[in-house]
């Protein structure tokens, strides 16, 4: 499959996923404390969030050998993505009683990378130890600089990797028929450490002895290097998190059961909702209705997001209207930046378009990804 015909498949299957998404999220509000319904719900709402992720690593493993990455260049250091990566997925380990031990750094190493994609690399060799290692085992961790470039170790007690697999296992669903997945988390991973010069490998004595990865990346140089900006919240983050009230907002979108059941999510949440079905229509309820959210469809008919965002936008400052691109097409630099520049306030994927709009009701910002 060529990356345009992907592009427009993975367009399309978020365009179906939404709605199921919304729907489930208003049957969790409707229901209230039900245990019956709720169990229910959290059946559907696992399995989308299952399927989006497999559609997710499909796009960006396409994306990633057709070279479309962009990546966000700086000095990264590599010990905090690491212990980062190994935290989220803490209920993973725990799940199978392992145990994660990250042996101490001999030396810092610090890379010069694109923080997100590196941590996606590292959290795809995780999960790939977790995953095949062996229930109440241990994985270990190393990191070290030597020789010009940072060597991170991943080793499992697990399930190993038989000889005549070992030579593929990087490459495109060759993992598919050996375990349970969709064998591309390493292929990922393969892609992201080339795209920053540097290279993955793996060794295996065989089934039953567990697996190694190493993840090789060139050194930044000493100039380079600075201390990483605390991720911990500051009082100003924190007192932003506050009780969303009602709001009036404009939903846009040419694709019906999406801009119904966003609606009936928002209204449920006590919002007032109007609804559009085209460009044209949502400049115009916007202009005659003042809404302070618009949140619109990228491709619609007559006129599109872009230049809905540019028309309120000419009309309308921030204080006044806030703008809110909901796509479903990938929200890569390029596109966040396109977004920027046509006046857009906010991007949000359209399977995450109820934790985007409830996010920014509070005064933070909306998760872009999955």
């Amino acid at each position: 499959m060529t990356g345009d015909l992907l592009s427009i498949l993975t367009h399309e299957l978020r365009n179906y996923i939404a709605p199921i998404v919304n729907a489930a999220h208003l049957i969790r509000l409707k229901s209230g404390n039900d245990p019956e319904m709720s169990g229910i719900v959290s059946i559907i709402e696992r399995q989308i969030a299952a399927m989006t992720r497999t559609l997710e690593a499909v796009a960006d493993a396409d994306r990633l050998s057709q070279g479309k990455a962009t990546l966000q260049m700086e000095a990264v250091d590599l010990a905090a993505v690491v212990q980062s990566a190994v935290q989220a997925r803490k209920s993973m380990f725990d799940s199978r009683r392992q145990t994660v031990r990250i042996a101490p750094e001999a030396n810092p190493a610090s890379v010069i990378a694109d923080r997100a994609r590196i941590a996606q690399a590292v959290g795809n060799v995780l999960d790939n130890a977790a995953r095949y290692g062996n229930e109440g085992g241990e994985i270990r961790i190393e990191i070290a600089a030597m020789g010009g470039e940072a060597q991170l170790r991943i080793a499992d007690q697990g399930r190993g990797i038989e000889p005549d697999v070992l030579p593929h296992v990087f490459e495109a669903f060759t993992l598919r028929s050996q375990r349970n997945g969709l064998g591309l988390g390493l292929t990922i991973a393969r892609a992201i450490c080339e795209l920053h010069g540097g290279s993955i490998s793996a060794r295996s004595d065989g089934p039953g002895r567990g697996s190694e990865f190493v993840i090789a990346l060139p050194l930044a140089p000493e100039s380079a290097t600075r201390p990483r900006p605390s991720d911990a919240p500051t009082e100003k983050s924190a007192a932003r998190a506050r009780a969303p009230c009602a709001r009036r907002i404009l939903v846009a979108d040419d694709n019906q059961a999406v801009r119904n059941s966003f609606a009936a999510i928002l209204k449920e949440m006590g919002h007032d909702v109007r609804l559009a079905a085209d460009g044209v229509q949502a400049v115009e309820l916007a202009e005659s209705w003042s809404p302070e959210f618009v949140i619109v469809d990228v491709h619609m008919p007559k006129i599109d997001g872009y230049a809905v965002a540019r028309k309120l936008r000419a009309r309308f400052p921030p204080a006044k209207m806030q703008l809110v691109m909901m796509s479903g097409t990938d929200l890569d630099p390029t596109t966040l930046m396109g977004a920027k520049q046509a006046g857009f306030d906010h991007c949000v994927d359209k399977t995450l378009a109820v934790k985007g709009i409830e996010s920014l009701l509070r005064g933070e910002a909306p998760p872009v990804h999955a």
